[in-house]
């Protein structure tokens, strides 16, 4: 949790830090510390961004996984609208797992097995994405606030040495977010995205009781004008 407190407060200190510097500045520079051209500006009109992130397991989650997981990718396709808004779409593929040394396993049916246990966990969630940015469209940072909702796919399965309990199915998922995105120059295509995302998925099976976590995630985009 202090790693998680930690990356919230670094986002929250660079949004004050964008605040101040725009606050500061003088009127006649403003626009070009923006980003803003006066008279030839340039305005995103869309952008697509691949991520890689990490997930810290949250609630009953950790129950059934208590480890962070590395293997996480998403792509998100955006568009701009005059002003501060942006409506896209995301999918991602999050699979996390974990090893449990041989131990005598009670099942179901009455027996018992003595086995290895891995337990696995593999989410595709596709959620439509709205994001309310802090500054103007043209501008070279922008810290935002984002919704998603939509849904998922998951496939739980745990191994009893060669056996399985498998669970699978599409369940609702919501995913609050906040981040920033940067371009590397005024003029440039290129830009990069930080975010920190809580994902819920409605999804009840043994152990989880709805699926948390965390997705601390770094992104590369292309933004079309």
């Amino acid at each position: 949790m202090k790693r998680i407190q930690l990356i919230f407060t670094l986002i929250g200190l660079a949004w004050g830090f964008s605040a101040y510097a725009q606050i500061g500045a003088d009127p006649e520079e403003r626009p070009r510390a923006r980003g803003r051209v006066p008279n030839n500006s340039r305005y995103s009109s869309g952008s697509a961004t691949v991520f890689y992130g990490v997930g810290f397991p949250t609630s009953s989650q950790q129950s059934y996984i208590d480890k962070m997981g590395t293997r996480n990718f998403a792509l998100a396709i955006e568009a701009d609208f005059p002003g501060h808004l942006s409506l896209g779409g995301r999918i991602g593929h999050q699979y996390t797992s974990d090893r449990l040394p041989r131990q005598v396993i009670s099942l179901g049916d009455g027996s018992d097995v003595s086995a290895v246990q891995t337990r696995t966990l593999t989410l595709v969630p596709l959620m439509a994405i709205g994001s309310y940015h802090l500054t103007e469209r043209n501008a070279p940072f922008r810290p935002y606030v984002q919704l998603g909702a939509g849904g998922a796919y998951v496939d739980y399965t745990t191994y009893y040495g060669s056996l399985a309990d498998q669970k699978t199915g599409v369940r609702a998922a919501v995913a609050p977010a906040v981040g920033a995105k940067f371009l590397f120059g005024r003029n440039s295509n290129l830009g990069a995205e930080i975010q920190a995302q809580y994902q819920h998925v409605f999804f009840n099976y043994n152990e989880l009781k709805n699926s948390g976590n965390v997705l601390v995630s770094v992104g590369l985009s292309y933004h079309w004008w």
